[in-house]
């Protein structure tokens, strides 16, 4: 059986792509800015805006040479 990729995400699923353990971070990152779709009691994350999420917070790690 194949498996289909799944665009809408419930928070588990958010959580496990991210390796989240805990709710209260993917809350946090909700509050700093990841779309939430809710429909009825149902909440769920669009993949494309989880990713988009996640590059939009990039950090440039390396120092430059006017850092030294």
């Amino acid at each position: 059986m194949q498996k289909t990729e799944v665009e809408y995400l419930s928070y588990k699923q958010a959580m496990e792509i991210l390796g989240l353990n805990s709710y209260k971070t993917l809350t946090a990152y909700i509050k700093a800015g990841l779309p939430v779709i809710e429909v009825a009691n149902s909440k769920r994350i669009k993949k494309s805006d989880l990713d988009a999420f996640m590059t939009s917070h990039y950090v440039n790690s390396k120092k430059g040479s006017d850092d030294e």
